[in-house]
C-alpha cells in the first residue's frame, strides 16, 4: 500500500486535536509568567476582603472617640479642626461616623505634611492620628492602604490600574486555556476528570489535582477577572456593556464650571442637610465630597438594600446655590447600569453577604493552588521526559 493511500485512510484530526499543541503553549507560558503576579493579587485581594474590619484591629486607636459623647462634632466643625492643626489645609472628603463612638475620616492636602488622611474625635475633633495612605509600609498603619493600592494599581497610580486591566484580559486567556484543556472527552466523562487519584506517581497526582481544581473553581475565577477588568478599565468596560444594553452617563463627567477665586459656596452643613432632604429607600449619609474643579459637592449614600457598604447612591450639589443636579441610583437604572453596579461589590466580596466574602476570599487562594501544582507538574513532566 502506497504512502499516499495510507494518508487517505487515516482518520481526519479532530478540532479539539488540532489546536491543543497551541492552547496547551498559551496555558503554560502565561501561567508562568504571570503566575506570580497573580498569586500576589490574590493574596493581598483575600486580605482585602476584610479591609476596613482589618484595619480598625491593627489601628483602634484611630477608628474609636476617647469617650462616649451625647452631641457629635458637625461637620464643618471637623473639617475646622483639621484646619486648625494645618492652618493651610483643604479638606476634600468627609466620611461620617459610621456608629456610635466611631471617629471621623477626612481625606485633605496640606503644606508641610505628607499625611492625607486624618481621623478625629467625633464629639471633640481631636487628633487621634493621621496618615499618608501614598506610604507604603508593613506597619500596622500602613499595611492595608499598600495592600489596596497594590492590589488596584500595582502602586503605580493610573498607569499600574490600566496595566492591571490589560493583564486581567491575559488572565481570563489562561483560564480559557485551562478549561479547554481540562474538558473531558466522552470517554474519560466528568467523574475521570474530577477525581483525585492520590497513590498515583506525583506527576499524575499533581495534574489531577491542578485540572480538578481548576473544574470546580472556573466560574468563579472567571467572575473574579471580569470585575477586576472593569476595576482596572472602568471607560472601557462600561464602552463594551454599551453595546449591548443601556448605560446612563458616567457620574464622574458630570461638572459645572470650575469654582473660581473669590466665588462664594454653600458650607460643608448645608450640602449635608440638602442631602438630608432627598434621603429616601432607608437611605443613609456616609460621606461628602468638595470638588471645586466639577463645581460640585458629591455626597455619597447607601440604601438598606446596597450592595457595596460604600454605597451606590450619588447626590450631586451644585456647590455655588446648593441645587441638586443630578441624583445616580444605578441600582433603579438601566440593566447596564444595575451590571455595572454590581461588578466592584462582587470583586471585592461585599455582594452576597458573608457568602459572597468568603467565596472572594478561596477565589483570592486558588491561583496560589493552581501556581503551585502547574508549576510542579512542569518540572515534574521535563524530568520524567528526561529520564
Amino acid at each position: 500500500m502506497s504512502a499516499t493511500t495510507q494518508h487517505a485512510q487515516r482518520p481526519p484530526r479532530s478540532l479539539r486535536r488540532t489546536i491543543r499543541p497551541g492552547v496547551l503553549w498559551l496555558h503554560r507560558w502565561l501561567g508562568l509568567t504571570l503566575g506570580l503576579l497573580v498569586v500576589l493579587a490574590g493574596l493581598s485581594g483575600s486580605l482585602l476582603v476584610f479591609h476596613h474590619e482589618l484595619d480598625a484591629e491593627l489601628n483602634p486607636e484611630l477608628v474609636h472617640n476617647y469617650e462616649p459623647c451625647v452631641a457629635p462634632l458637625d461637620i464643618a466643625g471637623a473639617v475646622a479642626s483639621v484646619q486648625r492643626i494645618w492652618p493651610q489645609a483643604k479638606v476634600g472628603s468627609v466620611y461620617l461616623p459610621s456608629h456610635e463612638g466611631a471617629s471621623y475620616r477626612l481625606y485633605f492636602k496640606a503644606p508641610g505634611t505628607a499625611d492625607n488622611e486624618v481621623m478625629l474625635d467625633s464629639c471633640s475633633g481631636d487628633l487621634l492620628g493621621s496618615r499618608n495612605r501614598e506610604e507604603a509600609g508593613l506597619d500596622g498603619r500602613h499595611l492595608m492602604p499598600t495592600l489596596q493600592r497594590w492590589h488596584s494599581s500595582l502602586m503605580q497610580g493610573k498607569s499600574g490600574r490600566a496595566a492591571l486591566g490589560w493583564l486581567v484580559l491575559a488572565w481570563a486567556a489562561l483560564l480559557i486555556a485551562g478549561l479547554l484543556l481540562a474538558w473531558p472527552t466522552p470517554a474519560q466523562g466528568w467523574r475521570r476528570a474530577l477525581r483525585i487519584n492520590w497513590r498515583q506517581n506525583a506527576y499524575r497526582t499533581h495534574f489531577d489535582l491542578h485540572r480538578s481544581a481548576g473544574l470546580v473553581a472556573i466560574v468563579l475565577m472567571l467572575t473574579v477577572a471580569v470585575t477586576g477588568f472593569y476595576n482596572g478599565l472602568p471607560e472601557l468596560a462600561r464602552a463594551l456593556v454599551g453595546q449591548v444594553a443601556p448605560v446612563s452617563t458616567e457620574h464622574r463627567s458630570i461638572a459645572l464650571p470650575a469654582l473660581q477665586k473669590g466665588e462664594t459656596t454653600i458650607s460643608w452643613n448645608d450640602a449635608k442637610a440638602i442631602a438630608q432632604q432627598h434621603l429616601s429607600d432607608g437611605a443613609i449619609l456616609l460621606a461628602l465630597n468638595r470638588l471645586p474643579e466639577r463645581g460640585i459637592y458629591q455626597v455619597r449614600l447607601r440604601r438598606a438594600d446596597d450592595w457595596q457598604r460604600t454605597g451606590t447612591l450619588r447626590l450631586l450639589i451644585d456647590i455655588r446655590n446648593g441645587a441638586v443636579i443630578e441624583t445616580v441610583n444605578p441600582l433603579a437604572g438601566t440593566g447596564g447600569d444595575r451590571l455595572l453596579a454590581a461588578l466592584f461589590p462582587l470583586h471585592s466580596g461585599q455582594f452576597g453577604g458573608a457568602i459572597g466574602r468568603w467565596l472572594m476570599v478561596i477565589a483570592g487562594l486558588l491561583p496560589t493552588v493552581f501556581f503551585i501544582t502547574g508549576l510542579s507538574t512542569w518540572i515534574l513532566r521535563r524530568r520524567r521526559k528526561s529520564a
